[in-house]
């Protein structure tokens, strides 16, 4: 009798699995916020208005929440670096130019870190948007409070259409433009317009990314991937209210 193959097996090696946040890490619970624009008055509906973001970071500030850089928060995924009580990552899309005139400004005010996810090929140009330059980058780096990570090169509306090649070159190129203009090390990605799958986590694992972020909320630290990792997309303030609820039910 002939042994029974596994119902997986076929012609090739299977995919190797994507990494995964170690075990024993869900508490405390962390949020990761993303926001894109900021401006007096919103351009669209993603945005926020200055006065609204200012007064989210006053009620981080007053709550007790503690504001950990994205390589903390790696570090907690990889590691199981011990983490402050109560902790959120700050983190923005899009390079919009508000970004750096009106939010920043409120950032350092308040001495929050926070990360920006940059396609690389629009640095200083304008689309519907206005972007910031590298020299805008450099200056908000070099605060100590900025680190720039990747949004892609050129922003794809579907990497999941891509071949294998046009992936990879997408994420190689804006990893390779970032640390050669910023001098940093770039070890996270957002996907454009929150279209992704496994294949694309694969090729983003295998161009050098460590960690790659969604927009489906919920505990970091509970995310079923390294390469899939959730945010709390604050679109709306109740989406703000539930990520800072939900980091304060989930102390130690």
């Amino acid at each position: 009798m002939s042994a029974m193959l596994p119902a997986f097996a076929g012609n090739g090696p299977q995919p190797a699995a994507l990494a995964t946040p170690i075990a024993g890490i869900a508490r405390p619970v962390v949020a990761v916020l993303v926001w894109h624009d900021v401006l007096p008055v919103k351009d669209v509906y993603f945005d926020t208005t200055t006065a609204e973001f200012s007064k989210q970071l006053e009620t981080i500030a007053r709550g007790g929440f503690h504001i950990v850089t994205l390589a903390q928060l790696r570090d907690r995924l990889t590691r199981g670096t011990p983490l402050p009580r109560k902790p959120l990552v700050l983190t923005f899309d899009d390079n919009a130019r508000g970004i750096a005139t009106n939010a920043f400004p409120l950032l350092r005010e308040h001495g929050f870190h926070a990360t920006l996810f940059v396609h690389t090929n629009y640095v200083g140009k304008k689309t519907s948007k206005a972007h910031n330059s590298w020299d805008d980058l450099r200056a908000m780096e070099r605060s100590g409070l900025i680190d720039v990570q990747s949004l892609t090169a050129n922003h794809p509306p579907d990497l999941t259409k891509l071949s294998d090649a046009d992936v990879t070159h997408e994420l190689a190129l804006s990893k390779h433009s970032l640390e050669v203009r910023l001098r940093r090390p770039v070890f996270a990605l957002v996907y454009p317009y929150d279209v992704y799958d496994a294949r694309v986590e694969r090729l983003a694992a295998a161009a050098g990314y460590a960690l790659g972020f969604t927009e489906d909320h919920g505990n970091a630290t509970e995310s079923t991937s390294l390469l899939e990792i959730h945010r709390y997309s604050i679109t709306v303030p109740e989406r703000f209210d539930e990520a800072l609820a939900s980091v304060a039910a989930g102390v130690r």
